[in-house]
C-alpha cells in the first residue's frame, strides 16, 4: 500500500474509534478503483482491530445503485462491539450523519462449499438462518470537504459506510415466506412511516448474499459459520438523530428497534 492510502486508512480508523470525522481526500489522493478502495478498507479494519461479527452490503440492487449514483455494491464489515440484539442502543458520538436502514440478515450456520467459483442461492439456502435487522449507516468523511463529491470508491474505503447493526430473533420457517414482498412497517419516533422499497428496488436477498459472498471469496476473505450478512436496505435510508428511536416490524414478526443515544 502506498503512503497516501496508508494515511487515509489510519485517519479513517482513528475517526471510527473517536467518532470524529476527517476531510474527504482531494481527488489526487482518493482511491480511483475498487481495488484501491478495498485496500484502504481492509487496512482500516486491521487498524481498528475489533472482532468482525458479520458483513454488510450497501446498494446491493442494481436499481438502488442507479438511484444512489453508485457503480456497484458497497460491502463493509460489521464489528462485534457494534452488533446488538433486538433492541440496540448506539451512542450518537460514535456515528456521523447516521441513517437507519431496515434489512434482511442471514447467519451462516455451516461452512460454505469449498472452491473459488461463484456461489448461487442454492449453494447457501440450506446453510443460513434469516433474522430481520437494522443497519445504521454513517460516514467518517466531513460534509463539504475535499472540493468534490464523494464517489463509490470513497464509500467502499470507508468500511462501505457501515457503522452498527441490530439483529432480531431468528426465524426458523423463513423459507416459506416471500421476503421480496414482505411488508415492512418502520418509523422513527412519531414521524410518518419510512418508505419501503418495492418492485425493482427489491431482490431476493438470498441471491444478494450469494453474490456478496462470491465477491468476498474473490478477495480472499473467509466468511465463517456464525457470521451474518446484512443484504442491503429494503427501506429508504433515513436520517436518525440523537435521542430518536427507530422501531420496525417485518410482516408479522416480532418488532425490533434501534435508539441513537
Amino acid at each position: 500500500m502506498n503512503e497516501t492510502y496508508e494515511k487515509l486508512a489510519q485517519n479513517l480508523a482513528n475517526a471510527w474509534v473517536s467518532g470524529g470525522t476527517i476531510a474527504l481526500p482531494v481527488a489526487a489522493d482518493a482511491p480511483v478503483s475498487r481495488l484501491d478502495a478495498y485496500t484502504v478498507q481492509d487496512r482500516m479494519a486491521e487498524l481498528i482491530g475489533s472482532q468482525v461479527s458479520g458483513w454488510k452490503v450497501g446498494a446491493a440492487v442494481k436499481a438502488v445503485q442507479f438511484f444512489e449514483g453508485h457503480d456497484g455494491p458497497l460491502p463493509g464489515r460489521v464489528f462485534a462491539d457494534r452488533t446488538f440484539q433486538t433492541d440496540g442502543v448506539v451512542l450518537a458520538k460514535h456515528v456521523n450523519g447516521a441513517k437507519a436502514e431496515c434489512e434482511f440478515a442471514f447467519v451462516l450456520n455451516d461452512a460454505l462449499p469449498k472452491g473459488i467459483g461463484p456461489l448461487t442461492a442454492d449453494d447457501i439456502i440450506n446453510k443460513i438462518t434469516f433474522h430481520p435487522a437494522i443497519e445504521l449507516a454513517a460516514t467518517r468523511f466531513a460534509p463539504g470537504t475535499g472540493g468534490r463529491a464523494t464517489t463509490t470508491f470513497d464509500g467502499v474505503a470507508d468500511n462501505g459506510t457501515g457503522s452498527a447493526a441490530v439483529l432480531g430473533e431468528a426465524v426458523l420457517d423463513w423459507r416459506k415466506m416471500s421476503l421480496e414482498t414482505m411488508l415492512i412497517d418502520a418509523c422513527i419516533g412519531d414521524s410518518p412511516a419510512i418508505q419501503a422499497y418495492s418492485g425493482i428496488y427489491r431482490q431476493n436477498p438470498v441471491e444478494l448474499m450469494a453474490e456478496t459472498l462470491t465477491d468476498l471469496r474473490a478477495r480472499g476473505i473467509k466468511f465463517e459459520p456464525g457470521m451474518f450478512l446484512l443484504t442491503g436496505s429494503s427501506t429508504l435510508p433515513t436520517p436518525i438523530r440523537q435521542g430518536q428511536k427507530l422501531t420496525v416490524q417485518f410482516g408479522d414478526l416480532p418488532p425490533l428497534s434501534l435508539t441513537l443515544q
